[in-house]
């Protein structure tokens, strides 16, 4: 019997924690492969959503659209695709399409999700968050700023009212870089990249492997918007993690 995908998980954390990425990009499509050999379709769906976050942001974009468009199909293969795991799935296709430039097809992903998310969550729950999150980047055009401001506020919003720390910090960031592109509140960018920053001022013994990988994300967000003391305040706590890992 293949192992549950919950121990599949836990073991891909030790390979990023230990910046173990081709060891985790091998182990995924191993994993996927027993999935598929054994009939188990919902733990295969489970693995092409992993494979498409780890080739959108280690990979290749094409394999991430190849496993956004399988997990889809075994969703209408299955006749799941109006179900409660379609949901975070047509999510995690749409973020995969817009990070490969398919904006047409990401927004039309992008209703589906939020369609879905409606139904199957309960209004306010910490997954949409990362819905809205990731809803606002279509918006990050001349002309979309409000929109995109509108839905990065509310994941906000959400993710204080349940002291999530590393992606409230992110989303911070996220406004902190939408505001440096919009002409006329440039000045609101430095200020909210500095929220995320104190957002991440907490115990060391609270502190995650995933906590480090958030501050060497937002330290080179900060960098970008030229907070100068910001990044290399982050950049250094994440680098001390990691040089002992």
């Amino acid at each position: 019997m293949n192992e549950p995908v919950s121990a599949v998980i836990a073991r891909l954390d030790e390979f990023f924690a230990g910046e173990k990425f081709t060891d985790a990009k091998a182990y995924l499509y191993e994993s996927l492969h027993k999935y598929l050999s054994a009939g188990d379709v919902l733990s295969a769906i489970s693995i092409y959503n992993e494979i498409m976050g780890f080739e959108r942001q280690y990979g290749d974009q094409v394999a991430a659209v190849e496993a956004a468009d399988a997990a889809l199909t075994l969703l209408d293969t299955e006749d799941m695709a109006n179900s409660r795991p379609a949901a975070m799935i047509a999510l995690n296709a749409a973020t995969v399409y817009k990070n490969a430039g398919l904006d047409e097809g990401a927004s039309m992903l992008y209703d589906r999700a939020e369609a879905l998310f409606g139904r199957y969550y309960p209004a306010g729950a910490k997954e949409f968050a990362g819905l809205f999150n990731n809803r606002a980047s279509v918006y990050l055009t001349p002309g979309g700023y409000p929109k995109a401001e509108y839905y990065y506020t509310r994941a906000l919003q959400i993710l204080q009212r349940y002291g999530d720390v590393c992606d409230t910090a992110v989303t911070y960031f996220n406004l902190a870089g939408l505001y440096a592109r919009w002409p006329g509140r440039e000045t609101e960018a430095i200020p909210h990249a500095m929220l995320g920053v104190r957002v991440l001022e907490i115990p060391e013994e609270q502190r995650s492997p995933y906590y480090y990988y958030t501050c060497r994300k937002c330290a080179a967000a900060a960098g970008e918007l030229g907070a100068t003391e910001a990044a290399n305040t982050l950049t250094e706590r994440a680098e001390a993690y990691y040089a002992g890992h």
